[in-house]
């Protein structure tokens, strides 16, 4: 896969990004300056509201069939866009938790062959993620937690238009970090790694009728997003 990361995140983009972190900082060291040493006894579970900004998904197809041309090649992307996710979480241990979680990116995506005489187009779709994650837990106070885990699921490309949707096997990562601010209100911050197992080596199409977007061939797609939210301890 011939995938240049920096070259699809655009500087808008980071400083969006930028500012977001930083007022999550402030918003976070605000009130955990104000929290005393009250002792929070431990949850069964957690409802969690995220939102945030997701990044990247380009990939280098072959083989691509476009609007009743066959054998074009070039870049599909999913251009970046905000996020929107809701999770249910149970504590399994201490030190662990199983999650359920949502996705919901509205974006646009974009072909950009590389064959001399075709025009880039792009139409209106949404992605989801539906993922089971297993989390590790490290307590580093009575009410702030860091935590990374594993997921698994399935991601799909929902076109707005009359194009028909594609679901794929995903696999992810998460880092973050949570902190109460009572008994039962908290907020997160965390970063995610998305990974749908894509079609090299086998075939995707996204179509009606005579016309459509098809790959046959193709590499791996990849992405990121970071965001925080609020979440209810129960």
């Amino acid at each position: 896969m011939l995938l240049n990361i920096y070259s699809f995140i655009r500087k808008k983009s980071k400083v969006k990004i930028l500012n977001y972190i930083s007022s999550l900082l402030v918003i976070i060291c605000i009130f955990v300056a104000q929290l005393n040493n009250e002792s929070f006894a431990q949850k069964k579970g957690e409802f969690s509201v995220l939102a945030g900004y997701q990044m990247l998904g380009s990939v280098e197809v072959y083989n691509y069939y476009y609007n009743g041309n066959q054998n074009v090649s070039g870049d599909l992307d999913i251009n970046d866009a905000a996020y929107y996710s809701g999770a249910l979480g149970i504590n399994t241990s201490r030190e662990t938790m199983a999650e359920i979680q949502y996705i919901y990116q509205p974006t646009n995506i974009s072909f950009e062959p590389y064959n001399s005489g075709f025009q880039t187009t792009s139409f209106g779709a949404d992605v989801h993620y539906i993922l089971g994650t297993g989390y590790f837990l490290n307590q580093f106070s009575r009410t702030a937690w860091g935590y990374g885990g594993l997921s698994l699921g399935a991601a799909g490309l929902v076109p707005k238009n009359n194009l028909d949707s594609a679901w794929r096997f995903a696999f992810g990562l998460t880092l973050g970090a949570k902190f109460l601010l009572s008994k039962n209100i908290g907020i997160k911050i965390q970063a995610q790694g998305l990974f749908p197992i894509q079609w090299a080596g086998g075939s995707l199409y996204v179509g009606s009728g005579g016309s459509g977007y098809g790959v046959s061939a193709g590499t791996s797609i990849v992405q990121i997003n970071v965001g925080g939210g609020l979440y209810y301890a129960f």
